[in-house]
């Protein structure tokens, strides 16, 4: 074993042991993490690639044993989400009978499998203990939509540089590959501080939605906010730098839903609706404007594969399990028989045998190659009741600043549905994280209301609950 990895194994368990202690600062390292590892693991330990992989995960893990150690202390209760909370105890169980499913090649691909769909859940309960008051997690939100930028700068390096640059390289074990370009063209499809392009879409999709609502929150004023706006145009910049049209595509979808929620049904609507055209179109004008290579290209590639293409690929993840589900059975393959990684640990000559030539691309299909039936129907239960749950808290929460962060979590839920929050670690991370912030406004949100009620019984006239935002006092 190399030096490197001794290394990065000593500073595992040390950050566990650190996390443990300082849990709340864990998670907040962790989300960073997931945004650096990639650019960790491409620059800095190219030699020890599969240990950083794991590098937000040992923070979090850290951060889950000191959070259950402190619970009690904390008299903590989060906010009830009973059915997903029934549901996912169910498909846990599930999940763990289904790692001895005797169709797996090892118990090990099992326990991969387990952890993929299971290992970022207790962000849903344990983020509205992270964040104490609406200045608290304000700051780390804008904060956090701040990193857009610098990451934006290096997708905009990587784009212009050859594709054999030392910019535009990607995680791999051991073979070298040079970087995906534009069909013909010379320009690459960037990752930026992501070890895939599958990653940073991941991330460019979650942080336009976020950006949005923090956005809204703020009635798309441009005073105070010509970061957070150059931040979304790097965001939507680096989406066509990639070349990836879902991520776009699924942009331009939530945009009438966000109007609705997050504009109309606000104060100011007007204004607002004036200012957020105005903005967009700037931003548009910019990106055709410095960025036009990225759109040539961008359009390039969606032209060149053809409509009927961009409809069977939009299709597939809700016709895939229909085509596998004759010859799935009742308790499908063992979790974690169709993951990415599973052929690494089962060894063997001819990838997934195991599947008997079964293997799908669709997220949909592999979970119900994985899980038979029932833990398909349980799964999508879930993504589909936890769309419905936040478009409630949209409708209910009495502030603003609440009622941004549910639309927020509200459209990356929805976009989530037939998307990948099991096999691409960044999706899974920002949906399990979603929901905690989601949790974390509706604590927040009752408190304010509580705080309001007790000031007007000590001052019947002071006026009703104030629809100020935090982000005054969290800049």
């Amino acid at each position: 074993m190399s030096g490197t990895r001794i290394f990065i194994l000593l500073a595992g368990l040390t950050a566990i042991a650190w996390s443990s202690r300082r849990w709340r600062e864990g998670i907040k390292i962790a989300l960073v993490l997931a945004i650096f590892e990639g650019a960790l693991r491409k620059w800095v330990f190219p030699g020890a690639q599969d240990l950083v992989y794991f590098a937000k995960d040992v923070f979090l893990l850290g951060a889950y044993a000191g959070f259950l150690r402190e619970r009690r202390q904390l008299r903590y209760r989060p906010p009830t989400v009973q059915v997903v909370s029934v549901a996912l105890v169910l498909l846990a169980v599930l999940g763990m009978l289904e790692i001895f499913n005797p169709n797996l090649p090892n118990l090990l691909v099992g326990v991969l499998g387990f952890k993929a769909y299971f290992f970022y859940v207790p962000l849903l309960y344990i983020l509205p203990a992270v964040f104490p008051s609406d200045a608290a997690l304000a700051r780390s939100v804008r904060a956090y939509l701040r990193i857009a930028i610098p990451v934006g700068l290096l997708a905009l390096a990587q784009f212009f540089s050859p594709a054999g640059s030392v910019l535009n390289t990607y995680a791999r074990s051991s073979e070298t590959a040079s970087a995906i370009t534009f069909g013909s063209s010379t320009y690459v499809r960037v990752t930026a501080t992501f070890s895939f392009i599958s990653g940073y879409t991941s991330y460019l999709l979650a942080m336009s939605i976020l950006l949005l609502a923090w956005l809204g929150t703020t009635r798309w004023r441009f005073r105070g906010n010509l970061d957070l706006l150059a931040a979304l145009g790097f965001t939507l910049l680096g989406m066509l730098m990639t070349g990836s049209r879902g991520p776009l595509l699924a942009f331009v979808v939530v945009l009438p839903l966000y109007w609705w929620l997050a504009i109309v049904r606000e104060r100011q609507s007007g204004a607002t609706l004036l200012r957020l055209l105005v903005g967009l179109g700037l931003i548009g004008i910019l990106l055709n404007q410095f960025g036009g290579e990225a759109v040539d290209a961008f359009e390039g590639r969606a032209s060149g594969s053809g409509v009927e293409a961009f409809l069977e690929r939009v299709s597939t993840p809700f016709v895939a399990p229909l085509n596998v589900l004759p010859d799935v059975g009742l308790f499908g393959f063992g979790i974690g028989a169709a993951h990415q990684a599973a052929t690494a640990l089962a060894g063997g000559p001819i990838p997934f045998i195991w599947l008997r030539g079964l293997a799908v691309e669709a997220e949909s299909g592999r979970i119900l190659l994985e899980l038979g039936p029932l833990g398909f129907l349980l799964l999508y239960f879930i993504r589909l009741y936890m769309a419905l749950f936040a478009f409630r808290q949209v409708l209910v929460l009495r502030t603003p600043f609440h009622r941004a962060l549910a639309v927020s979590s509200l459209l990356f839920f929805l976009v989530q549905i037939p998307g990948n929050i099991v096999y691409d670690v960044t999706s899974s991370l920002y949906f399990w994280t979603s929901g905690g912030i989601l949790l974390t406004a509706m604590k927040l949100d009752r408190e304010a209301v509580r705080a309001v009620a007790r000031a007007r019984q000590q001052s019947p006239a002071r006026p009703a609950l104030e629809p100020a935002l935090p982000t005054q006092e969290a800049t």
